[in-house]
C-alpha cells in the first residue's frame, strides 16, 4: 500500500515538474533586457493531443515574451505524432486547433513548422498540411537553422509526460 502512495505521489510530482523548465526559461528570457532573436518552442511527443493541451501555455508564452520584446521572432516547431493533428484530414475534426494555429500564423508572425521527414515515415506528404504549416525537411535541421541565427530553443512537454503514462499511438 505504502509503494503505491509513494508511486502516485512520484508520478503527481514528475507531471508538475514537466511544465517548470520551460516556464523558468520564458521568465529568463522575459528578464533579460537584450533578447535573443527569437525563440523555437519545440514538440516532439508520441502523443497526436500534445500539440492541442500544449497550445494554450504556447500562446501565454507568446503574448508574454512579445509584450515585453515585441520584435522577437517566434517558431513552433512540431516533430512527433502531434504534427498529424495539423493535417488537411483534421481540419474538421479540430477545427480550433487548425483556427488557433493559422492565427498564430497570420495574426501573430509565428512560423509553425512540422517534419516532412517523420510524415513521409507515416504515409503523410507535405501536400497533405494546410498551406500555413511550413513543412521542413528535416525539424531538427529546422531547428539548427534557427539556432544558427541566435534563436533560443525552448522543449515543451505536456502535463504527464515522462511519468511511465503509457504513449498514444497514432
Amino acid at each position: 500500500m505504502m509503494y503505491r502512495i509513494a508511486t502516485v505521489l512520484t508520478l503527481l510530482l514528475l507531471a508538475s515538474a514537466a511544465p517548470k523548465a520551460d516556464e523558468a526559461a520564458v521568465n529568463a528570457l522575459l528578464a533579460r533586457d537584450t533578447p535573443p532573436p527569437g525563440v523555437v518552442f519545440e514538440l516532439v511527443e508520441n502523443d497526436h493531443e500534445a500539440l492541442q493541451t500544449l497550445l494554450p501555455r504556447i500562446r501565454a508564452y507568446i503574448s508574454a515574451l512579445r509584450a515585453r520584446h515585441p520584435d522577437m521572432g517566434m517558431a513552433v516547431v512540431s516533430h512527433g505524432n502531434e504534427q498529424f493533428s495539423l493535417t488537411r484530414a483534421q481540419r474538421d475534426a479540430r477545427a480550433e486547433l487548425h483556427a488557433a494555429v493559422e492565427g498564430l500564423v497570420r495574426d501573430a508572425d509565428v512560423e509553425v513548422a512540422v517534419c516532412a521527414t517523420y510524415a513521409g515515415w507515416r504515409d503523410v506528404s507535405p501536400e497533405d498540411f494546410p498551406d500555413y504549416v511550413q513543412v521542413a525537411e528535416s525539424a531538427p535541421a529546422r531547428i539548427n537553422d534557427f539556432r544558427a541565427l541566435g534563436y533560443e530553443v525552448i522543449r515543451l512537454r505536456p502535463p504527464g509526460a515522462d511519468t511511465g503514462i503509457p504513449d498514444d499511438d497514432w
